[in-house]
């Protein structure tokens, strides 16, 4: 069960959100794990800052440096991330330049193995056709580690796209293809994924899908993927405060996916989003 909520005060907004699920030890028992984490974001003359906080004593920090104007605008980000005794440190620095047709962001990424590495992303649009790459540089070892690239065709009741995600970190090769496609109708959408992924024994995989509004506050989604796995969902939203999200999976050729034999007899996850301002 995951509940979350939003809030607003005088000085800074906050999010967060709290989960609460049982898992199986290693004595084979149920225990109950709890998790949660809470963001705040305020404004500091101009600039927005952002710090998150989660139950793992995590920690990060996000700064907006600000919009600046080239004849096109550009945007400064910087991010730190640490843990609550500050012995593990990492974080980045990007730059993203926004035209017309082209968004283009550069961001030098510095983990906790204290590797640089340069990310670089691309997006080319032009009418209802979209181009676009992403690439990660090793600054060290001067070596590709990603080398990802997207395209897509959008018309009013139809969308098309191909996506290609690097495997190999040392060389390059061909990764995971992904081909979705998208039929919209009013109140509806009806969406079929497949994937090629060569590197696998099962190496084409197929889901279909769809999302449908019953009306302004029920929307349900079902998608089934080509080893028969059914995951079923409904969005619930009470009141403009009070959303509230359930879901279950299972598998129609395995009966036994239908109960858990647990403290929650069937298969069964529900999201509470809270909004308070």
């Amino acid at each position: 069960m995951t509940a979350k909520y939003t809030g607003k005060g005088n000085l800074f907004i906050f999010n967060g959100k709290g989960t609460f699920d049982f898992k199986v030890g290693a004595d084979k028992r149920e225990v109950p794990v709890t998790s949660s984490e809470v963001k705040f974001i305020t404004n500091v003359e101009g600039r927005n800052v952002e710090a998150k906080f989660d139950s793992k004593g995590m920690i990060r920090l996000w700064g907006n440096f600000g919009t600046y104007d080239i004849g096109r605008p550009v945007i400064v980000t910087a991010k730190v991330k640490s843990n609550s005794v500050f012995d593990v440190l990492s974080g980045n620095m990007g730059v993203e330049y926004q035209s017309g047709q082209v968004n283009t962001q550069f961001r030098v990424d510095v983990k906790k193995d204290n590797v640089p590495h340069l990310n670089n992303k691309i997006v080319f649009a032009h009418d209802r056709l979209v181009f676009g790459a992403a690439v990660k540089f090793n600054l060290l070892s001067y070596t590709l580690s990603r080398y990802n690239f997207f395209t897509s065709y959008t018309e009013r009741d139809f969308s098309i796209a191909l996506e290609h995600y690097s495997r190999n970190k040392s060389k390059l090769e061909l990764g995971k293809l992904i081909v979705a496609a998208t039929y919209r109708r009013p109140g509806a959408d009806y969406v079929l994924k497949t994937s090629f992924r060569p590197h696998k024994t099962e190496q084409l995989r197929f889901k279909v899908g769809t999302a449908t509004n019953l009306n302004k506050d029920v929307a349900v989604k079902a998608k089934i993927n080509n080893n028969t796995k059914l995951t079923l969902s409904g969005k619930f939203k009470y009141s403009s405060n009070l959303t509230i999200t359930t879901g279950t999976q299972l598998n129609l050729l395995d009966p036994s996916t239908f109960f858990t034999n647990r403290t929650v007899p069937v298969p069964l996850g529900i999201s509470v989003d809270f909004n308070y301002s």
